[in-house]
């Protein structure tokens, strides 16, 4: 697949949206977070593109929101740990299990963790090999230290979040040619994760919607009901399976677009996967 050329490093901040901080309460991290104001989109694939569970596509309104600019990073997960001691699932099991893309197999993987991802890190860089219920652990402890409800996002409004406010294949852009400008994924990654934002964000001002990591949701991952009346604020209900979106530095174009789904168990972790934080809308 061809490579695509980075982007320049300069971005026109004045045009996006302002982020603020989630202050650092009781040695909480520093979080930026866009607010949304909500309101109504076609969620799903209309084209027919698409996977089958991408579709049928609906109406769906979703209520005011905030959401990270970024995904989660290695630096604000690390404070977390270094404030509660929380092990993750990969830690606590002592080995990961991952698939050996040259030989078609999955293979055990000892000592690797969200500390040893397999790959060069470093604190900017979006936090891997964390499973849901990780994810979860740091959003409660961050509504703990904040006093604002923290939490992951339903696949509503992370879609809803990634469109920008716009129609377009990938968050920030319809036109592949132009992709990796946007979005960290097989043809430009060189293997590995890359530091959180620095690719140019989408409509609404938030970045790696499309790629570098996988993220996960609250919800389960239903299918999508067929109805002609907007859902409103709709959440997945089958636990057993959970919600991820945006694809990530490992895969193709066609799995990084605002509508592709993917689901997994709720204590399965990657070196692909991630996720971001919503907080809710307060004063």
């Amino acid at each position: 697949m061809r490579a695509v050329a980075p982007m320049s490093a300069v971005l026109l901040l004045l045009l996006l949206p302002a982020p603020f901080a989630a202050g650092e309460a009781g040695g909480s991290p520093k979080m930026d977070f866009i607010r949304l104001p909500g309101g109504e989109y076609t969620r799903g694939d209309p084209s027919g593109k698409g996977r089958e569970n991408e579709r049928p596509a609906g109406p769906v309104r979703v209520s005011g929101f905030e959401i990270g600019r970024t995904e989660v990073t290695v630096e604000q997960f690390g404070k977390f740990v270094e404030g509660t001691g929380h092990l993750t699932g990969a830690e606590r099991r002592g080995f990961v299990t991952d698939i050996d893309v040259a030989m078609g197999s999955l293979v055990r993987r000892e000592g690797i963790s969200w500390k040893n991802p397999g790959f060069r890190q470093d604190g900017n860089h979006p936090v891997v090999w964390v499973d849901a219920e990780d994810a979860e652990a740091f959003a409660r402890w961050m509504s703990e230290r904040t006093g604002r409800k923290h939490r992951l996002p339903t696949e509503a409004e992370w879609e809803y979040a990634a469109r920008g406010g716009k129609s377009q294949r990938w968050a920030g852009t319809s036109d592949e040619s132009g992709l990796g400008e946007y979005a960290w994924y097989a043809a430009n990654s060189f293997g590995a994760t890359h530091p959180a934002g620095t690719r140019k964000p989408n409509g609404f001002g938030i970045h790696d919607m499309s790629g570098n990591v996988w993220e996960w949701c609250m919800d389960g991952f239903d299918p999508y009901p067929a109805s002609r009346e907007a859902l409103v604020d709709p959440v997945g209900k089958d636990r057993s399976h959970r919600a991820l979106r945006g694809g990530s530095w490992r895969v193709d174009a066609p799995v990084i677009t605002t509508s592709y789904r993917n689901g997994y168990r709720p204590d399965y972790s990657h070196a692909s996967i991630g996720f971001r934080l919503v907080r809710e809308a307060g004063k």
